[in-house]
């Protein structure tokens, strides 16, 4: 017999899993979440929830605890040119949603947030950290596995679902040979942190074309900013020496209204999109990086998670029928209707990226014009601002 009995074991406890554990334990279903690092989430990835999102946590009855845990409101984002020529205001406050603004966090607090109040919910356990995790065996009722804690002890867990959410490398999704394939873009991710940056009174985010791409300044919860723009893998050594003042120098060259502004970097990520072949295979499902590892120039990865746990969530069965089969049929049931779904993302997601690969200065021409036609046309402006706002792809 098991040490523990779960329905539902949770792989990985970043944001799609303490996600999952959240809404899934809300509904009353036991769920065994497990994680090996006690350090944060890396604090330079993605950090904004679309408005479709908050709608969403609104539902699962969590928007205000993000709120009460640090969490602002962003109005949008604001389109320039490289000189700081006004092109667009691509607000979403005036949008007739439920939620019309975007909740920024920063990003290793998120997590935090929804695993503390998965802690409220009675059917809610934590490991934190473990060691390893084994698949020991599966019958026709449950699945068996080894967890090794830090403290050397070794507890058995059974259960009738597996989540697997331990992100891109995905050890746990190879050892189930599930099947991925990846893309590797020719650009890398720098980003920078300056904690001297003061956002305007609505906290848009502040993006500015130029001749070598984007440069998006994203204001932070907890002040200052986070420098966000595209480097040539060939730059990646250099860029890694590089003094605060040589970066700041960079930025100022590219966007001189930031001259001045001091800065230092937070890291490098040479981005990748990764797609599962499938989504699940008998009572495991993937979640999060570990099925659709995204590119992180427009911050859909967090976002499409919880949208895909808020879609599963309603196709899980009720506790009282919650049996290894019935989570197998409910799980060939989600797969069919979330790859149709997100398959229009996940394509203008990887052309976003190809465009960010090969960005040129009739690139950045192009985009200034699309830019100044959005400002002035209302119908178009307010479809750009919907979809922003994660609806109508999704």
């Amino acid at each position: 017999m098991a040490d523990i009995d779960t329905d539902i074991l949770i792989i990985g406890g970043g944001v799609a899993g303490s996600a999952a554990a959240y809404g899934l334990s809300k509904e009353g279903y036991k769920v065994l979440l497990l994680e090996k690092s006690e350090k944060p989430q890396d604090t330079a990835r993605g950090d904004h929830i679309q408005p479709a999102v908050s709608e969403i946590l609104g539902k699962w009855n969590i928007l205000e605890a993000f709120f009460n845990n640090g969490a602002r409101k962003r109005a949008g984002s604001l389109w320039f040119d490289e000189d700081a020529n006004f092109l667009m205001d691509a607000n979403v406050s005036k949008l007739e949603i439920p939620e019309p603004y975007f909740m920024f966090m920063n990003h290793e607090d998120i997590s935090n947030v929804f695993v503390s109040s998965a802690e409220e919910n009675k059917g809610f356990s934590f490991l934190c950290p473990i060691l390893s995790c084994a698949h020991i065996d599966t019958n026709a009722n449950e699945s068996i596995f080894e967890i090794k804690l830090k403290d050397g002890e070794t507890q058995t867990a059974a259960t009738k679902m597996i989540i697997i959410a331990d992100g891109v490398a995905s050890n746990m999704g190879r050892f189930f040979e599930f099947e991925r394939s990846a893309f590797r873009y020719e650009k890398a991710l720098a980003v920078l942190f300056s904690d001297e940056y003061e956002a305007d009174e609505f906290n848009n985010l502040r993006t500015y074309l130029t001749d070598r791409g984007i440069v998006t300044m994203i204001p932070r919860a907890k002040g200052g900013c986070k420098i966000g723009l595209t480097i040539g893998r060939d730059e990646i050594k250099e860029w890694k020496k590089m003094t605060s003042k040589e970066h700041q120098n960079f930025i100022g060259g590219l966007v001189p209204i930031y001259e001045n502004l001091k800065m230092y970097s937070a890291g490098i990520y040479p981005p990748s999109m990764i797609i599962a072949e499938n989504w699940t295979k008998d009572n495991i499902v993937l979640m999060g990086d570990a099925c659709h590892g995204l590119h992180p120039g427009r911050s859909q990865g967090m976002n499409t998670t919880i949208k895909c746990i808020d879609h599963l969530l309603d196709l899980l069965p009720p506790n009282e029928t919650f049996e290894k089969k019935n989570v197998i049929q409910s799980l060939s049931q989600y797969q069919k209707l979330m790859k149709s779904n997100i398959n229009e993302l996940l394509e203008a997601n990887h052309a976003m990226g190809i465009s960010m690969d090969n960005f040129d200065k009739k690139s950045k021409v192009q985009e200034i014009e699309k830019f100044k036609f959005l400002e002035k046309n209302f119908e178009e402006g307010q479809s750009y601002r919907m979809k922003s706002a994660g609806y109508g792809v999704f």
